[in-house]
């Protein structure tokens, strides 16, 4: 039976709320941003409706938002929380507004799009990869009653099979004078923790070129011409002084996946956003150490000067066994060194990710990466360890292979399987033993106080933050010595993080 849709009315694009660590992070909605830009330049109406801003109580906001009627829905998904989030959206749409088609993208239906029916079989469509041209040529069908459309990147289910359109092998390179910012009405509502700073994401580059057997980036660009590209160095810098004289922005977040490939590129955007004397302050989320390794300090020293207050760092791991394994480029001794370059220009944050649960991972390299969290924390007083990811097999990588053969991992399955698998849920992979259990338990929670993060990232302005600081005033002396000894008896302490997790939603709403 084909389908029929409305053919008038606006587009709404959803952003969910996130998991446990989306209470404390909340960056503008990037997602929805890009890929409203070519219906916008096209003159149809678009809103955005972030139910992170609602908490439980999204309902009725929402209802009035709908009221009028809807031309398209899209939902912008995560695995996790956002999958629970993106099926009661869904629902909600569907009741409302039966004959509203309801779209799923984002990062879950881009890496397993062949799930999402499953898991929400009210989704009409769905759009895997870059977004912003893709879904315009879907609400073009839509507009003209087009329920087939085969565009790049579109999937849909016909007679109950799926249709798979793969996306184009291609960036999607942003003009950022197209991207429709005054589509949020208030980005003070944006930020983390207590900062009142004004939070712009962007992009200085595409892709990454380095191949780590654990990420995504590397199976999703197998096919790419060019694995890593730069955008125009004076167009980030173009793009920087547009959101900060336009939007207040105060600080600049660059979400690479890798941005320092090419010194030269970062260093002429760093001297021209210095020269132009931008007010706005600078972070890198991506940065590895072996490119850390050519930075000369006269470099750290303009990264500094141009505002740069972090780097995030891939790390790892404290063992050379599983960085060889991760493909990381780099040895121990590397993390050390570059951590040590770094304490020399304190201004710049060297903040660690870390990851735990790879495959032939023992509980001795966990120990040696506990063992490095240490030694990085006493050689640089302004080093910052996040708490470490929990080692997901992705499709396509080379780490979900071996899991598949020589462990008989199986992926999620049920949609309670996506749901849980949160960063820091309590999922554990099938080569974990007890041990190990227990002691990532334990990185995971001393994580939070080894560096004493609470004191150095909020001022304890609310009644809620004040709570956190005097208890982990209180905690963090009992956490150390767990941390450090690896005493785990009597872990009673995990039981409350995981009450406090679930009840963070009312918290912190």
């Amino acid at each position: 039976m084909k389908k029929e849709f409305m053919r008038t009315g606006k587009v709404l694009l959803i952003y969910p709320s996130m998991g446990f660590s989306g209470n404390f992070v909340r960056h503008a909605p990037l997602s929805l941003l890009y890929a409203s830009m070519d219906l916008v330049a096209r003159g149809v109406e678009v809103e955005f409706f972030d139910q992170r801003l609602y908490g439980e109580n999204w309902r009725e906001p929402l209802s009035e938002v709908i009221k009028d009627g809807l031309l398209v829905a899209g939902i912008s998904v995560m695995s996790g929380t956002p999958i629970k989030m993106g099926i009661e959206l869904t629902a909600f749409l569907k009741q409302a507004l039966p004959q509203v088609p309801v779209v799923w993208g984002g990062p879950h239906p881009t890496f397993y799009p062949e799930t999402v029916f499953t898991i929400c079989p009210q989704v009409d469509y769905i759009v895997s990869g870059y977004g912003s041209r893709p879904f315009d040529l879907l609400v073009q069908a839509i507009e003209e009653n087009n329920p087939e459309p085969n565009f790049p990147g579109i999937y849909y289910q016909k007679d109950g099979q799926l249709v798979a359109n793969p996306s184009e092998q291609v960036f999607e390179y942003v003009d950022y004078k197209k991207i429709p910012y005054h589509l949020i009405k208030d980005y003070s509502v944006y930020g983390q923790l207590e900062s009142k700073q004004i939070i712009f994401s962007m992009y200085s580059a595409y892709g990454c070129p380095y191949k780590c057997t654990f990420c995504s980036s590397p199976a999703y660009l197998k096919g790419f011409k060019h694995r890593w590209e730069k955008v125009e160095a004076m167009e980030v810098v173009d793009h920087v002084e547009y959101v900060q004289k336009n939007f207040g922005a105060t600080y600049i977040y660059f979400i690479d996946d890798d941005s320092f490939v090419n010194l030269k590129h970062v260093e002429t955007i760093i001297d021209e956003i210095s020269r132009r004397k931008i007010p706005v302050e600078l972070g890198f989320r991506g940065a590895r150490v072996n490119e850390i390794k050519r930075m000369s300090d006269e470099f750290l020293d303009k990264l500094a000067a141009a505002g740069t207050d972090i780097m995030h760092i891939g790390a790892e791991s404290g063992s050379n066994r599983i960085l060889e394994i991760l493909k990381k480029d780099c040895t121990v001794e590397d993390i050390i060194a570059v951590n040590q370059k770094l304490a020399r220009h304190g201004q710049i944050k060297a903040a660690y990710n870390f990851i735990m649960g790879v495959p032939g991972e023992t509980l001795e390299d966990m120990k040696k990466t506990r063992d490095l969290m240490l030694r990085l924390i006493k050689d640089n007083p302004s080093t910052m360890v996040f708490t470490p990811n929990k080692f997901r097999p992705l499709p396509g990588t080379e780490l979900f292979e071996v899991a598949r053969e020589q462990w008989d991992y199986k992926p999620p399955k049920t949609t309670e399987d996506w749901i849980t698998l949160e960063a820091e849920g309590d999922h554990y992979a099938p080569w974990f033993n007890k041990r190990m259990i227990s002691f990532s338990k334990l990185l995971l929670l001393g994580s939070y106080f080894i560096d004493h993060k609470i004191f150095r990232v909020t001022k304890g302005d609310t009644g809620v933050y004040k709570f956190l600081r005097a208890a982990s005033w209180a905690y963090t002396p009992i956490s150390n010595f767990r941390f450090r000894t690896g005493f785990d008896r009597f872990y009673i302490e995990y039981f409350f993080y995981q009450l406090g997790q679930r009840m963070s939603g009312l918290i912190f709403r």
